[in-house]
């Protein structure tokens, strides 16, 4: 509802803008002429095409930040990967050394000096 809101405001705005600007002009573009143009249709004409370049700068820039976002995801799961695969390891080695103390029969504690 807010959209349709602004979009007769502006509407109205743009209506206002043609009544008061309707002066014609010619416009010159390499060898082509056009002649008997309103002032607004060119006005309008330049915000169109403003528009239109910046949406399609927004375009480029979203896609490149996709992109990188894309990437970045992928470093992380391959990390998350790795580190999955290290506390495994970590866990395997702790089995393997609580083998070996327990085999000598040895209870013994590790001496924190010892680190």
């Amino acid at each position: 509802m807010l959209a349709f809101i602004f979009t007769v405001l502006f509407s109205s705005l743009v209506a206002y803008f043609a009544t008061q600007n309707t002066g014609t002009v010619t416009l010159y573009f390499a060898s082509y002429v056009w002649t008997g143009i309103p002032l607004y249709l060119v006005i309008l004409g330049a915000l169109v095409t403003g528009l239109v370049f910046a949406w399609v700068f927004h375009l480029l820039f979203l896609i490149s930040s996709t992109l990188t976002i894309s990437g970045k995801n992928h470093a992380l799961k391959a990390l998350k990967q790795e580190n999955l695969e290290l506390t495994k390891k970590v866990h395997q080695l702790e089995l393997e050394n609580a083998k070996f103390t327990t085999r000598d029969g040895d209870s013994a504690t590790v001496d924190n000096n010892s680190l």
